[in-house]
């Protein structure tokens, strides 16, 4: 894979807050002006990140913003140029805001050959003809924490690093950033929403109603979760069957709502002080004929994931805030 150049630029020191320590890089620009004198030469660019003091980055918390500034470039050398973003974590949305509104920034592992990489993102330094001095971005990340290292948050995920490369076509970011790229650690809050569903669930065609529960609880951290609701899902039990003579009622204070027909519920928004937890109550009714002989045992299958409306939306994970729902099984017997 193309190495990225070696960047030439100024040593920058970054003022950290009480809660994030961050540091500037210092390398050479590989990219110099021909056709003009040392004498007449712009300054070496520099780049410096920054975080808002004291917030931290909450794995299924709300964005988290970071702020890059490019020093030291004319309008034409940034015309040349391309900002090289290393997220050390798994994100799940990058976000830039561009005049004046919050748009997506495409993402990209280095690597393609194994795991030994990180996701980069690659942004022209200039923007409607003028240099990018001031950029600002925010982060969206999933709680991960099943795929967590004996459920550890890995070191690298709290680092962001950055550096400019020339603005050549097909080039594409080295494995991991330069030694000398600037950097910005940024606090992890340890926060954890465990969300627990039973296994199986077993009911009687054309019998009574049974219930299943599924319970969210903030497991770790200091931090209240505010903003969140569940979100319930009901699938079928194989593809090409539905739901719709499926009977489900969901438990809203005491009263028990009528969701037949539907496929997806969402409860009220609500928070979660540490340690404390959310239950929330579902029944359902197989008629008969919910099974066949296609499908055997399995009439349908109920998921919890945890949502947040802050959270951008998206077709194939609607929920977003958790990196994987909760399923249980919902089995026929005789």
């Amino acid at each position: 894979m193309t190495r990225i150049p070696g960047l030439r630029a100024l040593l920058i020191l970054f003022v950290a807050t009480a809660s994030v320590a961050g540091c500037a890089g210092r390398g050479q620009d590989a990219a110099p002006d021909r056709g003009h004198s040392p004498a007449a030469a712009a300054p070496r660019p520099a780049i410096h990140l920054g975080t808002d003091g004291g917030r931290a980055l909450v794995p299924g918390g709300p964005p988290l913003p970071f702020r890059v500034s490019v020093a030291g470039l004319t309008e034409a050398q940034a015309a040349r140029r391309v900002l090289a973003l290393y997220i050390g974590t798994v994100p799940d949305r990058l976000q830039i805001r561009e005049d004046g509104t919050w748009r997506d920034v495409p993402l990209q592992w280095t690597n393609e050959q194994d795991d030994d990489g990180e996701f980069a993102a690659v942004l022209p330094l200039s923007h409607r003809g003028k240099a990018r001095k001031q950029i600002e971005f925010r982060i969206f990340t999933a709680d991960q924490r099943r795929s967590y290292v004996d459920g550890q948050v890995p070191a690298v995920s709290d680092t962001i690093a950055a550096q400019l490369a020339p603005a050549r076509k097909g080039w594409v970011p080295d494995t991991h950033p330069a030694a000398s790229a600037s950097r910005v650690r940024l606090p992890v809050d340890p926060t954890h929403l465990a969300i627990e569903v039973p296994q199986l669930l077993r009911a009687t065609e054309g019998g009574p109603p049974v219930e299943w529960e599924v319970r969210v609880r903030n497991v770790a951290g200091k931090l209240t979760r505010s903003g969140l609701r569940i979100a319930i899902t009901l699938s079928p039990g194989a593809a090409g069957r539905s739901v719709s003579r499926l009977h489900w009622s969901i438990d809203q204070g005491g009263r028990w709502t009528d969701l037949t027909g539907r496929v997806h519920v969402e409860t009220d928004e609500f928070a979660l002080e540490p340690g404390a937890s959310r239950t929330v109550r579902i029944r359902i009714a197989l008629p008969t004929g919910a099974t066949s002989k296609n499908t055997g045992d399995l009439a349908a299958a109920l998921s919890a994931a945890v949502s947040a409306p802050w959270w951008p939306s998206d077709p194939d994970e609607p929920s977003g805030v958790s990196l994987d729902a909760e399923s249980t099984n919902v089995l026929a017997q005789g």
